[in-house]
């Protein structure tokens, strides 16, 4: 017997038989997924979880405010907007949660994003606090190019919906029926080195993004 046939002998001996190979894949298939190890941070409270995320958040060159209920979403807006010397008008898609609430004097216009706009909205379903990162869905209800076109993205994610790493977070996206066609995370906003090795903002994407955590 050659060497390379005495290596395979060993990795088939210890390798699980075509049976229990066949019961792991459809246990799998069906759900059930066996406990994996999870990093200490996996063990925080939600509270915990929400500072872990803001701090990284702003880490990575965003802000972030946290806010009690969507009821308060567009009075912070039309703070954030008058802070920043930007017109109280925003692009949002048409997410049910944005169009329930009383805009009072900020212009929303729905729609896909436009690269001229100076300011979008949209709801993260997930974020993450592992890396201070939030993802979106795709869809109409908050179209990807809202993400990505405009200078100044406002993003709105509940506390309860901040995950501890990518383990929940994706366990939380199974769970939840949602089958977009893209899940996009996004952490800060859009830098480049690549011009000189000086770091620059919004090189291919929003030059800001600002974070309203919903309390709620």
């Amino acid at each position: 017997m050659s060497a390379r046939d005495r290596i395979l002998a060993r990795l088939a001996s210890r390798l699980a038989t075509g049976a229990d190979r066949e019961a792991a894949v459809s246990a799998r298939l069906a759900g059930e997924r066996p406990d994996t190890p999870r990093p200490m941070q996996s063990r925080t409270t939600p509270e915990e979880r929400v500072e872990a995320f803001i701090a990284r958040a702003v880490k990575a060159d965003a802000t972030a405010s946290l806010i009690g209920s969507m009821a308060d979403l567009p009075a912070a807006l039309a703070d954030e907007l008058r802070r920043r010397n930007l017109g109280p008008s925003v692009r949002a898609g048409s997410d049910p949660a944005l169009a329930a609430l009383d805009w009072g004097g900020v212009e929303v216009s729905r729609g896909v994003g436009r690269i001229e706009e100076p300011a979008t909205l949209s709801v993260a379903p997930y974020g993450l606090a592992e890396t201070g990162s939030l993802a979106f869905c795709s869809g109409p209800e908050n179209p990807v190019t809202l993400t990505f076109l405009g200078e100044t993205h406002f993003a709105v994610v509940r506390a309860g919906d901040i995950h501890a790493g990518f383990e929940e977070l994706f366990a939380a996206h199974r769970a939840s029926g949602r089958d977009p066609r893209t899940l996009n995370f996004v952490t800060g906003p859009s830098r480049s080195a690549d011009i000189g090795q000086t770091l620059q903002l919004g090189a291919h994407g929003p030059v800001a993004l600002h974070i309203f955590v919903v309390g709620e």
